[in-house]
C-alpha cells in the first residue's frame, strides 16, 4: 500500500472520530439541558420543608431543620461566583437588623468552599448565619441549584414561597422588613 493512501485513511478516521466526539458532546449537552428543565424550580408553596441537617459555618456545630420550627425563616442560597449574589449580600446586610427585630430566622447557604463563602460574606453579619449542607440536601431544597435564591418558611415548617431573589414575593418581604427598620441602625433596608 502506498504511504499516501494509509495517511489519507488515518486522516479520514481521525476526522471521523473527532466529529463523532463533538456530536456526542453536543447530544449530551442537549439531554442534560432537558433534564435540568424537568427539575422543579423550587419547592412548591404549601409543602413541608424537607427535614435536613446543616453545620454552622462558624463553629461546625450541627443544626437540624427542626430548629426552624416556632419562627418564620428565610433560607437564602448564594454563590461566590455570582455577581448578583454579591449585590444581595449588601441587600441582606442592610436588612439584617430588621430581620432580627421581626423575629425571622435567617440561614444563608453558600455554594463553594468554606473559604469562598467566608470571602463572599466577609465583613457582614451574615457570616454568623452561614450554614453548610451536603449536595443532596442542597438539591432537595434548591433543585436547580439557583442563586441568588430563597425559601420562605412559616413557623410550622411549611414553605410559603421560593424563587429567585428579586421576584414579587422577595420585594414584599423587603417591604415588610422596612417596617422593622430602626433609624438608628447604621444600615437600614430603605435603600433596598
Amino acid at each position: 500500500m502506498a504511504p499516501s493512501f494509509v495517511l489519507g485513511v488515518l486522516l479520514l478516521l481521525t476526522v471521523s472520530v473527532a466529529l463523532n466526539f463533538l456530536l456526542t458532546l453536543r447530544l449530551a449537552a442537549i439531554v442534560g439541558a432537558r433534564e435540568y428543565e424537568r427539575l422543579p424550580l423550587a419547592i412548591p408553596a404549601g409543602t413541608p420543608l424537607p427535614a435536613f441537617s446543616a453545620r454552622r459555618a462558624g463553629d461546625g456545630r450541627r443544626v437540624a431543620s427542626s430548629a426552624l420550627r416556632g419562627s418564620s425563616a428565610v433560607l437564602v442560597f448564594l454563590s461566590p461566583g455570582c455577581g448578583d449574589c454579591r449585590a444581595r449580600v449588601t441587600e441582606l446586610t442592610a436588612m439584617h437588623a430588621s430581620i432580627a427585630r421581626a423575629g425571622v430566622t435567617l440561614w444563608v447557604f453558600g455554594a463553594g468552599s468554606r473559604r469562598q463563602v467566608a470571602e463572599l460574606l466577609r465583613d457582614s453579619p451574615l457570616l454568623d448565619h452561614a450554614m453548610r449542607i451536603d449536595a443532596t440536601t442542597r438539591r432537595k431544597l434548591n433543585p436547580r441549584q439557583a442563586a441568588p435564591f430563597y425559601l420562605f418558611v412559616d413557623d410550622a415548617g411549611i414553605v410559603l414561597a421560593s424563587h429567585f431573589i428579586g421576584d414579587a414575593d422577595w420585594s414584599s418581604f423587603c417591604e415588610q422588613m422596612r417596617e422593622y427598620a430602626d433609624p438608628s441602625d447604621a444600615q437600614t433596608p430603605a435603600s433596598v
